[in-house]
This record gives structure tokens, C-alpha cells and sequence, in this order.
């Protein structure tokens, strides 16, 4: 449906181009000169199916440009969605390092208060 709406318009356009650059209508009172007529009618329809052909090369050539545009941005978004997935999870991983670390500290400090006289010594006094 995306496709028809972009190949559409293009359409119409090669339509009005074609036609647009068509001989007008001759008067139909005049008299006609039917070789003449015909040879000019076969040239006009030559001319009309070379443009119908230059603009089938066109949107064929446009077409296959927006699937590569398409496929690329496709391939940049998976990249982008990988990368703030990666980011993530280191993320998530330094807080649980972080965590696990506050969580030994804590561990720490709590055998450290249940010492009796651990917090009334200090190394540096040993020394004097």
C-alpha cells in the first residue's frame, strides 16, 4: 500500500507529461490526409511509449532506492536497539556489583561492632 502510494502520483504525472506534450486535436472539419495522419500518430505513439518507458525506469530505479534506504535504516535501527540493550545491561550489572559491594561493607562494619573493644583500639595507638 506504502508502495502505490508513492508509484501513484508518479503515474498521474507521466500521464499528463505524455499528454501534455501531445500534438492537440486537429480541427475535425478539416480534411485529413490519411498517410500523413497516420505516420504522425505512430510517431506521437512511439514518443508517448519511450516516455512511458523513461518513466518505468525512473520509478523502477526509485524503487529499488528506497528499499536500500529502507533496508539500511532497518539494519541502523537493529544496531541502535543492540547497542541501548548492551548499555543496559552493563548498567544493570555495575549496580549489582555496586550493591553486592555495600552489601559486604555492611557485612563488615556489623562483625566489626559486635567485636568486643575493636572500636575502642586503633592501629596507630599500638605504636606509640
Amino acid at each position: 500500500m506504502k508502495l502505490m502510494n508513492k508509484v501513484l502520483p508518479m503515474l498521474v504525472l507521466a500521464i499528463a507529461l505524455g499528454t501534455a506534450t501531445a500534438a492537440p486535436p486537429q480541427d475535425q472539419t478539416a480534411p485529413k490526409s490519411s498517410g500523413m495522419d497516420m505516420k504522425g500518430m505512430k510517431s506521437e505513439m512511439e514518443q508517448m511509449r519511450a516516455q512511458m518507458e523513461q518513466v518505468q525506469a525512473l520509478m523502477r530505479n526509485n524503487m529499488a532506492k528506497m528499499e536500500a534506504a529502507d533496508a539500511a535504516m532497518k539494519t541502523h535501527m537493529e544496531a541502535e536497539k543492540a547497542k541501548m540493550q548492551s548499555d543496559m545491561d552493563l548498567q544493570h550489572a555495575m549496580i549489582r556489583h555496586l550493591q553486592t559491594m555495600t552489601d559486604h561493607m555492611q557485612a563488615m562494619s556489623d562483625q566489626m561492632s559486635m567485636m568486643p573493644g575493636a572500636m575502642d583500639k586503633h592501629p596507630m595507638d599500638s605504636h606509640k
